[in-house]
């Protein structure tokens, strides 16, 4: 509010009386240090080298660092168990090189098809369907539905075995490459998300319906069945748990109805329905475990990077009051400070997903969409596990309204800079880039808000009316100086210098960029005191670390 006011040359009278009531300072904004954005390149294979080399000369001088790249198993596998072909893959890499960029391939063990955006078909390697029962490698849901976008997470065995030749073969293959490869990602399921395929529409779903558990081959029951039989020991003491009279295990099964299941509350409140739902992400939990454990053996020796993981943005059904958080549940995601406990044991970075949105819809139904509060729970949760945090748009972002897609950089920058994350991946090449290798309208606004170069710059506020108690913040235009002290940001917190008698901070913001602010006294109960006088400060930023004064 502050911002558009001060766009329109409001009085500076009418902006304090507006923040007053919003005025919380919280820990300081900045952009973190190692800050890099990255855009995904398409999903499809490149046909035409000559203007993939362009595209990425454009992503280059438009502040890009890197392309994230899916690197199909059931295109280097596809002849044969252990017949790889990774000649696309090293041409592809070796364009890379060329252009300046740097590479992070996400070794892509799920189906290319049937997800949201999806526009390709690349099946995962036909013959891995003959290594074990369809029983065992199949997700099974609620309807009977069969998946086989991805192994599933029961195949232990085949997944251990195939996951680590395909590791080693890439690390064999690309090693000479190790110059441009600057992180790893694992695909943990479908759309590589570590996630269960709860919400395909050829199972019938549609946005915004709960999604189907996935629990139902026998091979799966009968984990449930040997998990909870080592948690009770015996039938009396789980029927004493569950309320229940079974008189066999084979009476042991997920629920007969996924729909009561949720909506009666049996989900969240009956013990039964706490155990289901433990063990169901628990089987999550052990695959990405075995994953990363074969991804660091074969990388980490040869490539020396960050391996990371993606956990999907399932922001619907939130607050639905008859089920709430039934989508995410009924993908796996229970308890997100255990699956992030994983994550941090396995020495994983995470990417998380649907940073463009908002709240818009959080009370609304049948959407009961609350993204913009998601993405902050996990982004708490990952910086107090110390876990390096990268983020992604869910959706493309369209050019066709500018206002509107500026609205999404803008949604996406205030969890970027207030929020810990250190990069941002935009969804996707052809978004910012057309084929020819010219920017289309997207890209301006996606450079300036979010394809940042980080410079560290030193405010200095000389003669602020300060007194005991009192602080000194800078706010202004943009998400890394907490835009007008919104109440989603953070503003850039001084502290007194007594050698200097001023107030300084360092904070962390973009290079080559246009920033107007102004230095706030906040008194000790946190509501400010005093604005800095006059017309806004103006800058255009150097693209070098440097200090900026302000005389109050």
């Amino acid at each position: 509010m502050c911002h558009f006011f001060k766009r329109f040359g409001i009085s500076l009278l009418i902006i304090l009386l507006t923040v007053s009531s919003l005025f919380s300072p919280s820990a300081s904004a900045d952009i973190k240090s190692d800050y890099k954005t990255y855009v995904m390149a398409p999903l499809t294979k490149i046909t035409n080298w000559s203007d993939f080399a362009k595209q990425l000369a454009t992503l280059k001088s438009n502040g890009v660092y890197a392309l994230t790249t899916d690197v199909w198993w059931g295109d280097v596998e596809k002849n044969g168990n252990n017949q790889f072909d990774w000649s696309y893959y090293r041409q592809y890499a070796q364009t890379v090189r060329e252009s300046g960029l740097k590479w992070v391939p996400i070794i892509s063990t799920h189906q290319c098809g049937g997800n949201v955006g999806d526009d390709c078909n690349i099946p995962i390697p036909s013959w891995v369907w003959n290594l074990a029962s369809t029983d065992t490698l199949t997700h099974k849901s609620e309807t009977g539905y069969v998946n086989k976008e991805t192994l599933s997470p029961w195949a232990k065995g085949v997944i251990s075995t195939q996951y680590d030749e395909l590791y080693e073969s890439f690390s064999q293959n690309f090693s000479d490459y190790k110059d441009i490869i600057i992180k790893i990602y694992l695909s943990g399921g479908p759309a590589g998300e570590l996630r269960f395929p709860s919400y395909v529409s050829s199972d019938g779903w549609s946005y915004p319906s709960r999604g189907k558990l996935q629990a139902y081959t026998e091979t799966a029951k009968s984990d449930f069945r040997t998990n909870m039989q080592a948690k009770y020991s015996t039938l009396t003491n789980l029927n004493t748990a569950w309320k229940t009279n079974l008189t066999t295990w084979s009476q042991v099964n997920p629920p007969s109805d996924g729909d009561n299941f949720f909506s009666s509350g049996a989900a969240y409140n009956s013990q039964y329905g706490k155990d289901f739902m433990t063990w169901y992400q628990n089987v999550l939990i052990k695959h990405l475990n075995l994953i990363s454990q074969k991804a660091h053996e074969n990388f980490d020796a040869t490539f020396g990077v960050p391996v990371g993981a993606k956990i999907a943005g399932i922001h619907w059904k939130m607050n639905d009051p008859s089920m709430p958080h039934a989508a995410e549940y009924s993908a796996g995601y229970y308890n997100y400070a255990s699956i992030l406990d994983q994550f941090k044991a396995s020495n994983l970075h995470l990417t998380f997903t649907c940073l463009e949105m908002d709240n818009s819809q959080e009370f609304t139904s049948p959407y009961y969409s609350a993204p913009k509060a998601l993405v902050t729970q996990i982004a708490n949760l990952a910086t107090q596990r110390g876990i390096v945090l990268n983020g992604e748009n869910a959706l493309a972002i369209s050019s066709s309204d500018a206002s509107y897609s500026e609205s999404r950089y803008r949604n996406t920058a205030q969890h970027l800079f207030n929020e810990g994350f250190s990069g941002f991946t935009l969804l996707r090449l052809a978004n910012v880039v057309q084929s020819n290798g010219t920017k289309t309208a997207e890209m301006d606004r996606f450079r300036d808000i979010l394809a940042l170069q980080p410079i560290n710059v030193e405010f200095i506020v000389k003669n602020a009316p300060t007194a005991y108690g009192d602080t000194v913040y800078v706010t202004g235009n943009r998400w890394e100086m907490g835009m007008w002290n919104n109440p989603d940001g953070d503003m850039i917190k001084l502290t007194w210098d007594n050698t200097n008698k001023d107030w300084r901070g360092t904070a962390t913001i973009a290079a080559n960029r246009y920033y107007e602010f102004k230095a706030v006294v906040v008194g000790s109960n946190g509501s400010p005191k005093a604005w800095e006088p006059n017309a806004n400060n103006t800058w255009s930023t150097p693209n070098v670390s440097s200090n900026y004064t302000i005389q109050w």
